[in-house]
């Protein structure tokens, strides 16, 4: 029988051990710096509470609210917007600039917040359930 002592790491000599320091994280890609800047604006300028979804196409999405999905590509925003009158269908929308995104996401915010959730989940907006499953997002 064998007695000599086993150390903690599975009778490993210390210099046998990995004591590299783990990977560190992957920066945020473009589209996920310019979607976190725009869930900035909207909480900060316009009082919007959002979550921001990277995807491994490289996009990313900021869900605004039931319905309102910003997409970006790290240069451009889209989404589909609500429609204004109950009798049209939604229309894609878009923006180049920044402000510009969150000031026109913060109107639709606010004309979508103005209807009852039943009609959203009836209307022909995205969910965000519905969007991105499980498998096409990137874990952080």
């Amino acid at each position: 029988m064998n007695a000599t002592p086993q150390s903690g790491h599975g009778g490993m000599s210390p210099s046998q051990v990995n004591t590299a320091a783990p990977p560190a994280p992957a920066a945020p890609s473009a589209a996920v710096q310019l979607a976190e800047k725009l869930a900035a604006i909207l909480d900060n300028v316009y009082g919007i509470s959002t979550d921001v979804h990277p995807l491994a196409s490289g996009n990313a999405i900021v869900s605004v609210f039931l319905g309102l999905l910003a997409y970006t590509d790290g240069e451009n925003f889209w989404w589909t917007s609500p429609e204004l009158s109950h009798s049209n269908p939604p229309l894609l929308s878009s923006a180049l600039r920044l402000p510009v995104a969150a000031a026109q996401l913060a109107e639709h915010h606010r004309i979508l917040r103005a209807r009852p959730a039943t009609s959203l989940l009836e209307s022909e907006l995205p969910l965000l359930a519905d969007v991105i499953p499980a498998q096409h997002v990137v874990p952080r």
